[in-house]
């Protein structure tokens, strides 16, 4: 068997094995009395079971698994605190992640034309300035929540001018990234919706699969 045929499979076992880990995650810190860390761990197992709901493709999927798994296993450790470059990483990797999957749900939801719209396949750049575009967005919303658990909730996290340009250069960094590879994924013909057998050669006005 090719090698690539079997990378639907793992992917889809991968994000399996990341919904497990969450549950257990948070049964751990239940056990533990982590309550805080529990509730998180629940959130985060919430939104990859609605990702896998709504049949995201499997790499997005997985990639959006893997880095809020990650953010919040470094929250639960104590890794913001303990390793300095933590915090641009998890920046860079989960803004990224969300925002390619923010532009596949409103591909879904009609807000934008699907991938293979003309509009988008005549100028695959702009595929990557949505992304960017919608990652400085999620971006600056986390800051806005950082501000409030600070000002308002009490909630000690690193904040400050400096921290707030270096989060938004990692968040738009990790945004470009995560353009060019749903560009890249457009280009070989895919859609917003995991492909059951082989790349559809169309999509509907929502970016599904055609028949």
């Amino acid at each position: 068997m090719n090698p690539r045929d079997r990378l639907p499979g793992t992917m889809s076992l991968l994000g399996d094995a990341l919904r497990l880990a969450a549950l257990l995650a948070a049964v751990v810190c239940v056990v533990i009395g982590q309550w805080d860390d529990a509730i998180r761990f629940v959130v985060v197992l919430g939104v990859l079971l609605t990702s896998r709901l709504v049949a995201l493709p499997r790499p997005f999927d997985a990639a959006l698994g893997s880095t809020l798994l990650l953010a919040t296993a470094a929250m639960a450790a104590g890794w913001y605190a303990s390793i300095g470059w933590i915090d641009w990483l998890i920046h860079c990797v989960t803004t990224g992640a969300v925002a390619a999957v923010a532009v596949l749900l409103l591909i879904r939801t009609a807000l934008l034309p699907p991938l293979q719209h003309p509009v988008l396949t005549s100028r695959r750049a702009t595929v990557v300035l949505l992304v960017v575009t919608v990652g400085f967005a999620v971006g600056a919303l986390w800051e806005f929540y950082e501000w409030l658990a600070t000002n308002a909730l009490g909630i000690a996290m690193v904040v400050g001018y400096t921290d707030t340009i270096a989060d938004l250069a990692m968040d738009g960094l990790g945004s470009l990234l995560a353009g060019l590879a749903l560009a890249a994924w457009a280009r070989r013909g895919r859609t917003s919706r995991r492909s059951v057998s082989a790349p559809a050669t169309g999509a509907d006005n929502r970016g599904n699969v055609s028949p």
